[in-house]
């Protein structure tokens, strides 16, 4: 379901991973070793897979892609899926 998805997650990974690394956030880069960082970036991906099959269960696009879709076409673009509305 990600792929259905891909800018959504790609932009929620950068958030996501940019708020746990930098000051602004968690300050975590330099303070966890490789194992952890790869363990984080698991954890992240898995997250946000999970958050899109359940946003695909009640949504035709994800919200970027939704986005993107209406400024593409000039007008705003159905939603929900046709099974949910």
């Amino acid at each position: 379901m990600a792929g259905s998805m891909s800018l959504t997650v790609y932009l929620m990974e950068s958030v996501v991973a940019t708020t746990l690394a930098y000051g602004y956030g968690f300050g975590l880069f330099g303070r966890v070793g490789p194992a952890a960082g790869v363990g984080l970036a698991v954890a992240i991906w898995l997250g946000l897979a999970l958050m899109a099959r359940l946003w695909m269960s009640q949504f035709r696009f994800g919200p970027f892609e939704w986005l993107l879709r209406s400024i593409t076409y000039g007008k705003r673009q159905p939603l929900q899926s046709a099974s949910t509305s």
